[in-house]
């Protein structure tokens, strides 16, 4: 899952991100069950924002 975060944290999408060999939905569940990666999931959407900006 770290890189998959560090996909995310590049302008792009989950989609994108996936590319890394993860699946979307398994990334929503993780994120649900896991309140530490959702937090990490959102620091990186963040970070690929402001590198957009």
């Amino acid at each position: 899952m770290a890189l998959f975060l560090e996909e995310l944290s590049k302008p792009g999408t989950t989609v994108l991100a996936a590319a890394v060999g993860v699946t979307t939905p398994a990334i929503y569940q993780r994120r649900r069950r896991d309140k530490g990666f959702a937090t990490a999931m959102d620091q990186a959407r963040e970070a690929g924002r402001q590198a957009v900006t």
